[in-house]
């Protein structure tokens, strides 16, 4: 069996962080600037209108930094996960995976309890409040500990260096993923269902590399790009059920213009607020609003006494978009919304970090290093993400890195060389 440390994989472009970036991202900036500019019959900008010539021109220099800076991580190498086979990875994988399963039953238990519940739901008759997406903070959060597993076994379904999945991890994957889905049909959480695709689709690209197949060879040429109209298309499903119906959009157009038209409205209007928000405040605020949200959100009075700290009285955004924009459109960009935390030099600095980082596990991946295995998928959910809103200060993100330091720390006491074992053994 080959050893982890002499693998590495060959990746497609669209996997790197200078390839989504670049290659995929840049564009899409492009596309998005020119559709907010033509009278589409589905495309609402809310709010006034700031994203002018000036701000596209420096989102798209954000980008580029990102991706060379990206390209510049990938250079470096992780040094070798000595003794260690991903077989390793299983145990710490499960005990991850019952941890998020248990969230997942104390969150949906009124549904257990009340199986015509979860049949009206899947009906349409009943839609759960998404209020009570976060009822037991610090229980139901756990949740988003998911995808982790989810970057184990995918991996290790396409690369299992000559070691078989046990039938507790396929149950476990399975078991996991219809909690998911449901999570993302009741509480329309599209988001959830990225994060727990991106595994999946970062494994299938490397094994697209190892394949003469016309499918693999397909995907790994174009990649999301032809991925681009099935995520038009279950944005339009998705939101086919808060608006369609509505009398603003019912029969007054074709589906695909619906689809499309909120599609762009959705992520131009994103970036409108982030250059909105540049244009009508003073920044850097220095508050970490944006970049460090689940720090101000975190429990035990932790959070309250972090932004007493940095002058955080409240939402600037908030303001911002009562004020010029739509409160329902409530996502700053992730590119604009740094800028005004931390200013030009810090937000540059700032792009710069996650990037080479991105790119060092990127790195770690390909040679199949747990660390990459486990890291990379929340870096490539962040540069996703970027048009939104700044993903890796989330608190979701925040709880999917406990997740990932949990099967860390948990293979690292499970090691033949841990100290509690050999001591244990002597």
């Amino acid at each position: 069996m080959k050893s982890v440390s002499n693998l590495r994989l060959m990746m497609p472009w669209w996997c790197s962080p200078a390839g989504i970036t670049a290659g995929f991202l840049l564009p899409v900036l492009f596309l998005i600037a020119y559709v907010g500019e033509t009278n589409h019959p589905g495309l609402v900008v809310r709010g006034l209108p700031f994203l002018s010539l000036s701000y596209i021109a420096l989102a798209a220099a954000l980008l580029l930094i990102t991706a060379a800076a990206g390209w510049l991580g990938s250079q470096f190498d992780m040094r070798s996960d000595a003794g260690t086979t991903p077989a390793d990875w299983d145990v710490p994988a499960m005990a991850l995976g019952a941890l998020a399963l248990m969230a997942y039953v104390v969150w949906f238990k009124d549904f257990f309890l009340d199986p015509t519940l979860i049949l009206n739901t899947l009906l349409g008759n009943h839609r759960p409040n998404r209020d009570n997406i976060d009822a037991l903070p610090g229980v139901t959060s756990l949740v988003n500990m998911g995808p982790a597993f989810f970057s184990i076994y995918a991996y290790r379904v396409m690369f299992t260096q000559g070691t078989r999945l046990s039938r507790g991890m396929h149950a476990m994957a399975t078991a996991l993923v219809l909690m998911t889905a449901f999570r993302v049909y009741a509480w329309s959480e599209r988001l959830a269902l990225v994060e727990a695709l991106v595994p999946f689709a970062l494994a299938l690209g490397a094994r697209s590399m190892h394949s003469m197949a016309l499918f693999w060879q397909g995907l790994r040429t174009v990649g999301p790009i032809a991925a681009l109209p099935v995520l038009i298309f279950y944005f339009g499903v998705a939101e086919y059920f808060r608006s369609w119906t509505t009398a603003t959009y019912s029969s007054k157009m074709p589906f695909w213009d619906f689809a499309i038209g909120r599609f762009a409205s959705y992520y131009y209007t994103s970036l409108n607020n982030g250059a909105g928000l540049l244009a009508t405040t003073d920044w850097p605020t220095g508050r970490f609003e944006h970049v460090l949200v689940w720090l101000h959100s975190a429990p035990f009075s932790l959070g309250r006494f972090f932004s007493d700290w940095m002058g955080y009285k409240g939402s600037e955004f908030h303001l911002f978009l009562n004020q010029f924009g739509d409160p329902e459109f409530n996502n700053p960009s992730g590119l604009y919304s740094v800028i005004s935390d931390l200013g030009l030099p810090g937000g540059m600095f700032y792009f710069l970090v996650i990037a080479l980082a991105g790119g060092f596990f990127f790195q770690a991946y390909r040679r199949g290093k747990v660390a990459g295995v486990l890291l990379y998928p929340i870096f490539f959910i962040t540069f996703l993400e970027v048009f939104r809103y700044p993903y890796l200060g989330t608190t979701r993100a925040f709880t999917w890195v406990l997740g990932i330091a949990f099967v860390l720390i948990l293979m690292k006491l499970l090691s033949p060389r841990s100290p509690i074992l050999l001591r244990h053994a002597s």
